[in-house]
């Protein structure tokens, strides 16, 4: 079953060195030879990936990467560098500066268009040790730094590419560590996958290509600011694996093992130290500020930027997620030649509680200009029939997937559905809940690989829209990859996206339906990307 699954999930494995590079010749040196004194046998399919083959399950995968024997431990160091030409064409790429048409009081009007080309790039690395005790514990740590794009603004363009690329920093992505037995089950503990993201690992949801196809993917990153819908499958979702939390893997039982994670909040708690404007730099009453909505990012004062907190003034305050837990239950088998991966997960959640001015007068019908200040709404949007007060349920969503893979072709889809707003955000009260699909199928032949998948999905979306309207978000993805050489992938995808939500302009975020407001309402986007990625 384990060797299915490696063949037919890519991103399952681990970067490193092959078991045959690792061996020293007898009375050689202590320790691997230095960069550029060896040359090391390439291994058949190179990944560069944080999840690996030692900490992704209670049994270790087998494979052609190094896996460490009692008393050793296997350091790797391994790397991608992504290369892609494309373009986007979407319903954003034009529109005016300034009022139009033209007024006494602001005369300027000039078109703004977008250029339909890109070239982009992107480097990552990933380090890691997975050690076992002689007595057979398994541990290890593993982290991820990618590359931190600022955007080029007019100050950096001035000084051309160069300026800009100074610009360019490295982050952490994922950081853990973990403990594993066969017969006890894996703890893995840090900044790293939940439980829909190791279930699934992008196969029942088909990021079948380099580029990450619905999950924030290249060609998606080249498109304007609000054109594509957000990934709502949390599978591989940054805002499912980015904050520190606890998981729990069982040992397999005929197929099946069991899962449970828990996270306090949404964030690092060293993030939260007092030398970072955090709690502890002052929660005293002299400190704790009325702010409205989406201002302050600070534990100092009361608002939506404080991951910790469980109750506050600000307008968003009552949208921050507390005690999210997950439990889950997966299935790996053969029936007939045909491998099967099944899973499904429960997510829920407590929420901070907002304690703001309210929308209306208590016990009036009339409005308070304090909360519709507060909750960055308006008196045409509740006039409308706006029922956003601030207020959000807990997180309570159910998410599972199943694909079947036989003779190189794999089919499958995956479903989501409850009380949840974009990815992982709570659903207002009085708004309306989520419900998703994405359904596709790929093809592997040795070193190609083709597939298409669709989506559509329906949540409340803006916020403040409750009870006037809800969003809608549809994509068709198509593409190919072949690997020319081992770690060396060429690869090509088209996409397909559009959004629907009324009263919403999603090009100027205006709400509402006055002139201005009521305009790109849908908002639709395509693009082509071809590239090129080496992973060492």
């Amino acid at each position: 079953m384990r060797k299915f699954l490696l063949a037919s999930v890519a991103t399952l494995g681990t970067g490193g060195l092959t078991g045959a590079a690792l061996a020293q010749p007898a009375g050689g040196p202590v320790g691997a030879p230095n960069q550029g004194q060896q040359a090391y046998p390439a291994a058949p399919a190179p990944t560069a990936y944080v999840n690996n083959n030692n900490n992704y399950q209670a049994p270790m995968l087998p494979g052609p990467l190094a896996n460490p024997t009692p008393g050793t431990i296997v350091v790797h160091i391994n790397g991608k560098v992504q290369v892609d030409v494309g373009g986007t064409w979407t319903s954003a790429d034009t529109r005016f500066a300034g009022t139009f048409p033209a007024t006494p009081a602001n005369p300027v009007v000039g078109q703004v268009k977008l250029q339909p080309v890109t070239v982009s790039t992107f480097a990552r690395e990933y380090f890691g040790a997975d050690g076992m005790a002689t007595n057979g514990l398994r541990y290890g740590a593993a982290i991820e730094l990618r590359n931190n794009f600022t955007g080029q603004v007019s100050s950096q363009a001035s000084s051309g590419a160069s300026g800009y690329s100074s610009t360019e920093t490295v982050f952490v992505r994922r950081a853990f560590t973990y403990v594993a037995g066969d017969n006890w089950g894996l703890f893995r503990l840090g900044q790293a996958d939940g439980l829909i993201g190791i279930f699934d690992n992008g196969v029942t949801t088909f990021q079948f290509l380099p580029t990450g196809n619905f999950n924030g993917g290249d060609t998606q990153s080249l498109m304007p600011s609000g054109v594509t819908p957000p990934f709502v499958f949390l599978s591989q979702a940054g805002n499912e694996y980015d904050n520190i939390k606890a998981v729990y893997m069982s040992p397999q039982i005929a197929g099946f093992d069991f899962g449970v994670q828990y996270a306090p909040n949404t964030s690092n708690g060293l993030g939260q130290s007092g030398s970072l404007g955090g709690l502890n730099a002052g929660f005293g009453a002299a400190n704790v500020a009325f702010n409205g909505i989406g201002t302050g990012n600070s534990c100092s004062v009361a608002n939506s930027g404080c991951p910790n907190l469980s109750a506050g003034p600000g307008g968003l305050d009552g949208s921050r997620i507390n005690n999210q837990w997950a439990v889950g239950l997966r299935y790996q088998g053969v029936f007939g030649g045909a491998g099967v991966l099944a899973y499904a997960v429960g997510e829920f959640s407590g929420h901070a509680d907002y304690t703001g001015p309210a929308l209306f007068n208590p016990g009036t019908a009339t409005l308070n200009p304090a909360g519709v200040a507060n909750l960055g709404t308006s008196t045409a949007l509740v006039a409308a029939g706006s029922t956003y007060n601030g207020q959000y349920k807990n997180l309570k969503i159910g998410s599972g997937g199943v694909a079947v893979t036989f003779a190189g072709v794999t089919v499958g889809g995956n479903l989501i559905g409850g009380n949840m707003n974009n990815q992982l955000g709570l659903q207002p009260q009085g708004g309306a809940p989520l419900f998703g699909f994405t359904f596709g199928a790929k093809y592997v032949a040795g070193p190609l690989t083709i597939g298409a998948a669709v989506e559509e999905f329906w949540m409340q979306g803006e916020a403040r829209l409750s009870g006037i309207s809800q969003y809608r978000g549809r994509g068709l993805n198509v593409g190919a990859s072949y690997t020319v050489a081992p770690g060396y992938q060429v690869f090509g995808e088209y996409l397909w996206n559009d959004q629907y939500q009324g009263a919403r302009n999603f090009v100027t975020g205006a709400l509402g339906t006055a002139a201005g407001a009521g305009a790109n309402n849908t908002i639709r986007g395509q693009g082509l990307v071809i590239g090129n990625v080496v992973n060492f």
